[in-house]
């Protein structure tokens, strides 16, 4: 299969993690690291990158940080020092679209951390989903099972942004208030 992109080498891989690992400002899963170098190249492929990043952990350029869960990862005073040096063996291109990879993915780990769900259970038919985007808004529906309230929490989770904007727009429509003018 013929690969087209600037990036063939491992060293050239392991230069873009490392690039793309500094612009970060927190620690990131490697499915993280996946998806914000993929995007860059398309010279290599998800087997090449794994090798890359799983042998810089052992030579100290990358540190992982075990939190339970998935392993979180971030680039050490080391890897950065080699990443000064080295920088410029990435093609322009391919650090350009490192950078607007890494804002779009810290864009959307801070989005999903600021997006919240919970259900509380009352009773077997009385549950209450609250969906909260941390200092927007917040709002509580009531349910009656589990599975609608997994897909009211699935459904704010991947819109949230567009329920605020149709929910704003209900609450300031001018309804006309039903009265006529003058009565009490």
């Amino acid at each position: 299969m013929v690969r087209y992109g600037f990036i063939h080498s491992k060293e050239d891989i392991k230069f873009l993690i490392l690039f793309a690992m500094d612009l970060l400002p927190f620690p990131v899963g490697f499915s993280t690291i996946v998806d914000l170098t993929t995007w860059c190249d398309e010279g290599f492929g998800y087997f090449e990158l794994s090798e890359a990043f799983y042998e810089m952990v052992p030579t100290g350029h990358i540190e992982e940080l075990g939190d339970g869960g998935e392993a979180q990862y971030r680039i050490t005073d080391k890897g950065r020092e080699a990443i000064r040096v080295f920088e410029k063996q990435l093609p322009y291109p391919v650090r350009e679209a490192a950078q607007r990879s890494a804002l779009r993915v810290v864009r959307q780990i801070r989005r999903d951390a600021a997006i919240h769900t919970s259900v509380t259970e009352r009773t077997e038919h009385d549950l209450t989903v609250r969906m909260e985007m941390e200092q927007v808004f917040a709002v509580e529906m009531d349910v009656v099972s589990r599975a609608q309230a997994t897909m009211l929490e699935r459904t704010f989770k991947s819109n949230a942004e567009t329920i605020y904007q149709t929910l704003l727009a209900a609450m300031t429509a001018d309804y006309g208030n039903g009265k006529e003018e003058g009565s009490t």
